[in-house]
């Protein structure tokens, strides 16, 4: 597992409150927690760690498998 994919999985896991993650498609709305303001919210934590995320190539992000394919294409 790269390094930049086990960044994006804690991230995400932090803030959906799970203790792990083994499901790489868990979604926006699959669990209660997940709703569009913690995505919202997941989106500027990813841009902190990694700056060359923008809103134009984060639109169409819904899953942790589309944060960590969009991580991958970019660095």
């Amino acid at each position: 597992m790269s390094n930049h994919k086990k960044m994006v999985i804690e991230i995400i896991r932090k803030n959906l409150k799970l203790k792990r993650i083994t499901d790489l498609n868990l979604k926006v709305g699959s669990i209660p927690i997940w709703d569009s303001m913690m995505q919202v919210k997941i989106f500027f934590e990813l841009k902190t760690k990694f700056n060359k995320i923008n809103i134009k190539n984060a639109a169409n992000v819904r899953s942790i498998k589309d944060w960590v394919e969009l991580v991958d294409r970019i660095y």
